[in-house]
């Protein structure tokens, strides 16, 4: 739910409105006068134990009885506790359970919007689950299937525990839609929210559902072969689904993160006019490839398939056995610097080596390191990054970051200067540095992209970081868990740049699966 719906929500609901209408209604309904009031205010006392809340809540129920006018403040005393995350949680399971023997029709629609609006954002562990399981309880009847957005909203956000197999609102999710499997029911209100409940009002919109259910079937189908079928079975007429289509028959890959459909949805803006001809020279490309060049293929490899069909078409006729042995030959003899301090992998371990990650290494990912590292043989860029890397050490707010691409995708052609752009090569690359906003800058170690490197990057190659607060930063050379988690949200090839010593940076890539592969030093002048 949005900000300002529930500003708007908890005014008409708090505690002091509350206590003078129920006061009103009392005195109305015959009822002794103050009662029912004194009750709400009761509830509302932070001073009073939780089962002495409890009592004074269920006081307000019995008050009511079968009066439409008084049942309706009771009801609204439940919700104002339900609102309230600071309120013991037993004091809110009570309040959810109250308000579920309302069995009235309009008690029942009104208790479906009210959780349609605080499942998504419920932070106590204990009513998710009792919201979950009291929709479960309600599956037979077809009205409830409304609160399938919701169960969508609530089940995409990580929590440590429980699996997500055994998670409540995947429970409930099956019992709303028995005649498909779970990932089909995601998607479902994927295609469509608005027919899953998904509020259509614009500060909330079917977005945030669609955006919801993209993220959960990233985890539910990591490789995006359930997507891809029940993409290609889906009759919709959404641009959206016709642009996954798509993009799964003529680059053999769809997008598995919420980040990646918004990559995609670049991709596709006919506004950017070099999109069409980006998606045709890369779509080429890609239909050359064999069956084990496209396992495992993901957005991330497009860009570097494009560009090597362009400059280095060896490679993109190569194995993966032959691009592992060309790549384990270009780094033989560099020197590496492992990173000591903080998160280094998934596994908190040091494997910084393509021999070490070789059964997570697809030939897509060989590839992408392949060409990042072609990039990096280029003294105009390295002289780039060190510009760049000598700004974020003066300052001290933030680290800093960019992408980089191809020179005939975007970004600036490194020597370019005001008023005078240099014309690259055929090959060349282009770096553009991305400083946060002041409002976006939490530490000086702490990456915080600006969104502009999202929505200008589309056709990027990688996006990257500095580590450089100081010239011997070596004890935090590569990334950190932020780092890692960066790249699996996105699905960005990802480099970060660590000073190791005056003048020279050490380069990590990784990526997606916690591979971490160092490229070896990059120095200043060479």
């Amino acid at each position: 739910m949005s900000t300002s719906n529930h500003r708007v929500f908890t005014r008409l609901v708090a505690p002091a409105v509350l206590s003078v209408a129920i006061v009103g209604l009392g005195a109305c309904s015959g009822q002794p006068r103050g009662m029912t009031g004194q009750g709400t205010v009761d509830v509302a006392n932070k001073e009073l134990q939780a089962n002495q809340r409890i009592m004074a809540l269920e006081s307000v129920w019995t008050d009511a009885g079968a009066d439409p006018a008084t049942l309706r403040a009771a009801r609204t005393a439940s919700k104002d506790v339900l609102w309230k995350s600071s309120a013991p949680e037993v004091l809110r399971e009570r309040a959810l359970a109250l308000l579920l023997t309302d069995t009235t029709a309009e008690g029942m629609a009104d208790t479906r919007k009210f959780l349609a609006l605080r499942l998504p954002t419920e932070s106590q562990w204990r009513l998710v689950t009792a919201m979950s399981e009291a929709i479960r309880a309600r599956a037979g009847d077809p009205e409830w299937k409304s609160l399938s957005a919701s169960l969508v909203r609530s089940y995409a956000r990580t929590v440590p525990v429980p699996p997500d197999d055994q998670r409540p609102e995947r429970a409930a999710l099956a019992a709303l839609h028995p005649d498909k499997d779970v990932a089909g029911a995601v998607f479902d209100v994927f295609v469509h929210p608005a027919e899953n409940g998904a509020p259509k009002i614009p500060d909330d919109s079917a977005e945030k559902s669609r955006q919801a259910a993209w993220e959960l079937l990233g985890r539910i189908d990591p490789d995006g072969s359930r997507r891809t079928v029940l993409a290609a079975g889906e009759s919709s007429s959404d641009p959206l689904v016709r642009d996954i289509n798509r993009c799964a028959r003529e680059m053999a890959v769809v997008p598995i993160t919420g980040s990646e459909l918004g990559w995609l949805r670049g991709l596709m803006d006919e506004k950017d006019k070099r999109n069409a001809s980006w998606w045709s020279e890369t779509s080429s490309a890609v239909a050359k490839l064999g069956t084990g060049q496209r396992a495992g293929l993901r957005l991330r490899h497009l860009e570097p398939i494009r560009w090597a069909a362009a400059n280095r078409s060896d490679w993109l006729g190569a194995s993966r056995e032959q691009l592992f042995a060309e790549l384990t030959g270009r780094l033989s003899g560099r020197r590496v610097w492992l990173n000591t301090e903080g998160s280094v992998g998934m596994d908190g371990k040091s494997r910084e080596t393509p021999r070490d990650w070789a059964d997570q290494l697809v030939w897509g990912d060989l590839l992408s390191i392949l060409v990042i590292d072609e990039a990096l043989r280029s003294p105009a860029v390295v002289g780039e990054l060190f510009a760049q890397a000598m700004v974020d050490r003066a300052d001290t707010s933030t680290e800093y970051g960019g992408v980089l691409w191809s020179a005939d995708q975007g970004g600036v052609v490194p020597g370019s200067v005001r008023g005078a752009k240099v014309v690259a090569g055929p090959g060349a690359f282009a770096l553009r540095s991305y400083p946060p906003r002041t409002t976006e800058r939490k530490d000086d170690r702490t990456f915080m992209a600006a969104e502009a490197m999202f929505k200008d990057s589309p056709r990027a190659i990688a996006h990257y970081h500095f580590h450089v607060q100081k010239p011997n930063n070596s004890d935090y050379a590569g990334p950190g868990r932020g780092d890692l988690e960066y790249a699996t949200t996105h699905g960005r090839n990802c480099l970060v740049f660590t000073s190791v010593r005056e003048g020279v940076m050490d380069v990590d890539y990784y990526q997606n699966n916690g591979v971490v592969i160092d490229l070896g030093e990059i120095a200043m002048g060479r």
